[in-house]
């Protein structure tokens, strides 16, 4: 009678065991219940002024042999750079932008009986040396082109009118409020126009942050030059824009 009585006291104890198991495994394994929810995504753009310019300089020089260029471009080149320091330049805001030598031929027709051919001429070594030149001080741009061009510089490649690090990180701040201000306009009118009301949001992430800076060729700037005193040059705006996304909760 104790041995049968042992035995259904092990049984019963087993099956609360299973029991407490089964019931465990079916709470963690049901689903969660998903939240309802609403995405909205919005785009802003800002219009504002560039605070820096970056004149490229292009300085070029052709010699008969590549030593005789080089030394010559290299003159030039500390010309301008001096007459760029006179106007106030700081080396650091002086930097190279490209070097290259290399030879220049020219093709001469030869005319024989019955035989028309082309041969290759050397004419020289070219050296091309582009200096880069930032400044904040937007109203000098011409008269920097013009310090360069005085002193010996051939050409302007262009003007590329940005932003400073410390500016576009103050309007990146600006657009993305902007874009999250918009985009919750959004949410709250599409949420009126369910029937649902919105609550916090889940999620806010930053989709892009884009602008363009403006290229000015200043060729045309060159030209005006030859009749005009000093050169102008009237920086354009920048479009700057932000998206981002977010995520409410909704019931």
């Amino acid at each position: 009678m104790e041995k049968e009585n042992y035995l259904t006291t092990i049984l019963v104890v087993g099956l609360v065991i299973v029991a407490i198991i089964l019931a465990s495994n079916t709470k963690t394994s049901a689903p969660q219940e998903e939240k309802n929810r609403i995405s909205v995504s919005e785009t802003s753009t800002l219009t504002v002024d560039p605070n820096k310019a970056e004149v490229f300089v292009r300085i070029v020089t052709l010699e008969k042999t590549a030593q005789e260029s080089k030394n010559k471009n290299s003159q030039v080149s500390s010309n301008v750079v001096k007459a760029l320091k006179k106007e106030g330049v700081k080396d650091k805001d002086i930097e190279t932008s490209q070097f290259s030598i290399y030879p220049k031929y020219e093709y001469e027709e030869i005319t024989e009986i019955n035989l028309r051919k082309s041969n290759q001429v050397l004419v020289g070594y070219e050296v091309v040396n582009v200096l880069k030149v930032i400044t904040q001080d937007l109203e000098k741009v011409g008269k920097l082109i013009d310090a360069a061009v005085d002193s010996g510089a051939n050409d302007i490649e262009r003007v590329t009118f940005g932003l400073t690090k410390e500016r576009e990180k103050e309007i990146k701040q600006q657009a993305m409020i902007m874009a999250s201000d918009d985009a919750k306009e959004k949410a709250i009118a599409l949420a009126t126009n369910l029937g649902v009301s919105l609550l916090m949001p889940i999620s806010i992430s930053e989709l892009s942050f884009y602008y363009q800076p403006f290229d000015f060729y200043a060729r045309g700037a060159l030209v005006e030059k030859a009749v005009a005193a000093e050169t102008v040059i009237n920086p354009q705006k920048l479009d700057v824009s932000a998206s981002v996304n977010l995520v409410y909760e909704i019931r």
